[in-house]
């Protein structure tokens, strides 16, 4: 199976395409290489179709145009961005920016509409990765305003803790600055976070490795 093929079908909403349907997607697809920091498209933008990261990653953004940024999420192999903008025509209401050296495939947006219509089985899966989407946002807009800084980082780690359950250390591949415009916070707010939850003896820091010491007490402090 081509390569472009298996990496469309890492997809969560094009896993169940038709062999011949993927392999039209991935025949029009267009590689495209960007190096660390590169900016992919900007907020406002009318992109041209689905990102799809095969190597690196991606971060997720918007601004407010003063120097304030929000990170919405941080995309890795497999993920995709852009599929709003394919079904609604607007313009696209985030930036992205490439971390590390990054491959994506982009699938063009006219031809992935085509086989959405044709195959009401893709539409479903879409209407489930959609709602992924909104409850992300949700517990995202719960969390910058019903939660402290602290219980903002807590719930982070626990995140993060949550890819490799069986480990006490989590390891970061962002900066502190990235994961503090996760959380809408300041790199400072974020490290004096990670100072308080060592004084609590919940974790010990070492960024961007952090061992849980209490993941009991942990999960309790970042419900508030």
């Amino acid at each position: 199976m081509p390569q472009a093929v298996l990496n469309l079908r890492r997809i969560e909403f094009l896993a169940g395409l038709p062999m011949n349907s993927a392999e039209e997607l991935a025949s029009i697809a267009e590689l495209r290489r960007f190096p660390d920091g590169a900016r992919v498209y900007t907020q406002g933008d009318q992109i041209p179709g689905v990102y799809v990261v095969v190597k690196g990653g991606l971060k997720v953004f918007r601004t407010d145009g003063r120097g304030r940024v929000q990170v919405l999420q941080f995309l890795k192999v497999g993920d995709c961005v852009g599929e709003v903008p394919v079904f609604d025509g607007a313009p696209i209401a985030s930036s992205a920016e490439s971390h590390g050296e990054t491959e994506c495939w982009l699938i063009p947006a006219a031809p992935l509409r085509q086989i959405v219509h044709r195959h009401p089985e893709v539409a479903e899966m879409i209407i489930h990765h959609f709602t992924a989407k909104v409850r992300h946002l949700v517990t995202l807009v719960e969390t910058l305003s019903l939660h402290s800084v602290p219980e903002r980082v807590a719930q982070l780690l626990l995140e993060a803790h949550e890819s490799n359950p069986l480990r006490s250390l989590v390891e970061f591949q962002e900066t502190q600055e990235d994961l503090a415009q996760c959380i809408g916070a300041s790199r400072e707010a974020f490290s004096r976070a990670l100072r308080l939850l060592t004084d609590l003896g919940l974790i010990q820091s070492t960024f961007p490795v952090v061992r849980i010491l209490d993941l009991g007490k942990l999960q309790r402090y970042a419900k508030g």
